[in-house]
Formats: structure tokens, sequence, C-alpha cells
């Protein structure tokens, strides 16, 4: 029985997140599930907090450094354009949802909302 549990779980760490992924929210639930709400992002290790504001803002924070800029719905996702930082320019971004406040972007990066 051990020898199988292990072997699911090997199995299942082999699957990428993407795959254990629901279909993309649509902009009702993303309006209801991500907009106002406190995001921690991670991805390759870092953690970034990130904020969809009602009013069409939107800020990043990471470690010593903070970023703003602007978001709209685009095509069953959400796109942002930054002034600056890493992500300068136009982002977009289709959001599914894991499990719990667990949601993954189709960049691959794990957003986890607070409560």
């Amino acid at each position: 029985m051990q020898k199988h549990r292990t072997l699911v779980a090997i199995l299942l760490a082999l699957i990428p997140l993407s795959a254990l992924a629901g279909e993309p929210l649509t902009q009702e639930q993303i309006s209801h599930q991500i907009i106002g709400k406190d995001i921690t992002v991670k991805r390759m290790g870092m953690n970034v907090k990130l904020k969809y504001l009602p009013n069409g803002n939107v800020t990043m924070k990471a470690l010593l450094m903070s970023y703003s800029g602007e978001w709209e719905y685009d095509r069953g996702g959400i796109c942002m354009v930054m002034t600056s930082g890493p992500r300068k320019g136009r982002n977009c971004v289709t959001i599914s949802h894991l499990n719990g406040n667990q949601f993954l972007n189709s960049e691959g990066a794990t957003m986890t909302v607070q409560d």
C-alpha cells in the first residue's frame, strides 16, 4: 500500500500545475475573486505582492521596490501596463483556479489571495 501511495505522489508531482488548473476565470469571476484583494505571487522562488485596485490601478511590491500601473480586462483575461520595473509595458494573462485561495496565471505564476 505504501508503494502505491509513493507512486501516486511521484506521478502527481510530475504533472505541471497548468494541467491541474481548471478553465480560465471569466471577467465576472476575476472581478469577484481577484480585484481588490491582496495577492502574493510566487514565481521562480520570488514573492511579489500584487493588488488590482477597483479603480483600474495596479500595484506591485517586491523586496525594496514597488511599481504601479494600470489594468484592464482583455479577451478573457487581465492586462496590466506598468510604467517601470521588470514588467514594464503591457502584459496580459489568463487566470485559472487551482484550489482554495490559490490561482495560476498563464505565465506559470502561483497567485495566493490573502483573506
